[in-house]
């Protein structure tokens, strides 16, 4: 019997850092080359599509549980909503398809790793403070907490500060959950249109991957185990970190992430030090 191309246990970490890392602020693409740089193993590169494909639509499924009630309720908004939808997808949809390369480059150096990390620090403490100095200064105006009351200009924050999740080392929920407070949005309204921005995104990532194919192979040659783990950690970690975020962010303490990014930022530095 030939040796599977990964075991239970590295489809489990696989699963785990998919899950956690693809939520939280702190980067799935960064915390990947980290676990292969510290051990885990690899898969064929024939075999990265489909089972990205796999671990996505985990992470799929973990937001439509666990923002059910925005998606059924936006189902039914005003046209208007669906425009500040398009508004915050677009930057990033062009950006994705021009900048390929140059981002790729960047994935390959520890340096400019370790440099997304640290810009990601002072992106989620500096977006916090302002949006706490906001509140304060507010404090005696209504509060808007429904996903219909975003506005363009508000959209266009997140948009325009989501192209920085291009980046290895910048997530897409901390430039995006920051773009919601720098426009004005309270925190658990910023962290629900995050991810429901982030559904098309995530969506159609999968559905280019599917495209490519690859699943036959990928079911021959690491197991129905492995990939069944690697699915549910994702899932299960997925909801576990949605949760999380949500439970910081409400009580504006995305600086905690700040630090965690700032310390794998050191770790990046050490690594291309290192080399």
């Amino acid at each position: 019997m030939s040796t599977p191309a990964l075991t239970v246990w590295e489809a489990f970490a696989y699963g785990i850092i998919q899950g956690v890392t693809e939520f939280l602020p702190v980067s799935s693409s960064g915390h990947l080359r980290l676990a292969h740089q510290f051990g885990l193993g690899a898969l064929p590169q024939e075999l990265e599509l489909p089972f990205d494909v796999l671990l996505h639509a985990a992470t799929l499924i973990a937001i439509g549980v666990a923002f059910r009630r925005e998606i059924a309720a936006a189902l039914a908004w005003r046209p208007t909503f669906f425009a500040c939808v398009f508004i915050s997808i677009v930057p990033a949809g062009l950006a994705g398809l021009l900048g390929k390369k140059a981002v790729q480059a960047v994935g390959e150096s520890w340096w400019l790793l370790g440099v997304c990390y640290v810009f990601t620090a002072v992106l989620l403490t500096v977006s916090e403070r302002i949006s706490a100095r906001r509140a304060l200064a507010d404090s005696d105006r209504p509060v808007h907490e429904m996903l219909g009351d975003v506005t363009p200009k508000q959209a266009l924050w997140v948009g325009l500060l989501q192209v920085l999740a291009l980046l290895p080392g910048v997530s897409r929920s901390g430039p995006t959950i920051a773009g919601g407070l720098l426009g004005g949005l309270r925190p658990s309204l910023a962290v629900s249109y995050s991810f429901l921005v982030g559904l098309p995104l995530i969506a159609a990532a999968a559905a280019k991957d599917t495209l490519d194919g690859g699943f036959g192979r990928l079911l021959t040659e690491v197991g129905v185990l492995p990939i069944s783990v690697a699915f549910v950690a994702a899932l299960v970690s997925g909801l576990g970190s949605i949760a999380a975020l949500k439970l910081v962010v409400g009580k504006r303490r995305l600086v905690w992430f700040g630090g965690y990014c700032a310390l794998v930022a050191g770790v990046c530095f050490w690594m291309g030090f290192s080399q």
